[in-house]
């Protein structure tokens, strides 16, 4: 029997892609999703930091999501391991122009391409903080193009904790004063947790109204620490070790199994 069937599912729980059915907008989401559209209607660079796990990604997809397709043009990267002259080329090679031999030739070329598009351009980099220290200042004199009066693109910078620290160091002064909006996204709390699975439950078309108990929520928060991902996979693991020993809801010493063979402790 398929987890599916054992828990009476129309569909498989906790999918890699949230979607509008398994989103949880809360208080953290709403101001990513205020803090962002701020940035971008006042011309000035966003950061958004979170620990691994926390919902950066989904958090960013629900806004570009919102995001009018007739009025912007998202770009989306994770590619900043990528050397100095290779990030930039690469940038310009997603948006379809032909590559250059110098950098200066890629980023004018850049530059010239997205000042003629008449949508505005929004530049989303995530994984921000693995960015060399040199690519962190291209990316600052590219947004200071056309002597500061306005920049040719919206860029939002992405990443761990670490990125926060890096802007802050003495060399990226001049990219940390140009940062308007700062965001935090933090794990969830308790409560948040249980409101979380309820709604992952949902989505997956359950009919039993709690299939978590109330004991399995506490062990499930305590082990997760509250971050998205591993509240998600603890939940699926203790489901199947519920389901391997006939229970017909997941308690808490199924959880405690699903610590164990996840080797969390």
């Amino acid at each position: 029997m398929t987890l599916e069937e054992y828990f009476e599912l129309s569909a498989t729980p906790f999918p890699k892609a949230a979607n509008d059915k398994t989103l949880l907008i809360n208080s953290a989401m709403e101001k990513v999703q205020g803090r962002l559209r701020f940035a971008i209607e006042h011309d000035t660079i966003a950061m958004v930091v979170a620990d691994s796990g926390c919902g950066k990604s989904t958090a960013l997809g629900c806004f570009t999501r919102s995001l009018d397709a007739a009025t912007h043009n998202v770009i989306t990267t994770s590619l900043t391991t990528l050397a100095p002259f290779s990030f930039i080329s690469h940038l310009a090679t997603t948006i379809g122009l032909p590559g250059h031999r110098f950098k200066g030739e890629a980023a004018a070329a850049l530059l010239q391409h997205l000042r003629g598009l008449p949508k505005r351009t929004v530049l989303l980099i995530d994984e921000g903080h693995l960015l060399p220290d040199s690519s962190l200042e291209d990316l600052r004199l590219l947004t200071a193009d056309d002597m500061d009066r306005r920049s040719p693109f919206a860029l939002i910078l992405v990443g761990q904790p670490l990125l926060r620290d890096r802007i802050a160091e003495p060399q990226h002064y001049a990219l940390w004063q140009r940062v308007g909006v700062r965001v935090q996204l933090r794990p969830l709390c308790e409560q948040e947790v249980a409101d979380f699975l309820a709604r992952q439950m949902k989505a997956a078309g359950c009919r039993k109204k709690n299939v978590f108990e109330p004991g399995a929520l506490s062990e499930i928060f305590r082990h997760s620490r509250g971050v998205p991902r591993l509240v998600q996979n603890i939940a699926l693991q203790a489901m199947l070790t519920a389901m391997e020993a006939q229970k017909a809801t997941v308690d808490a010493e199924a959880v405690q199994g699903a610590i164990v063979e996840m080797d969390l402790n």
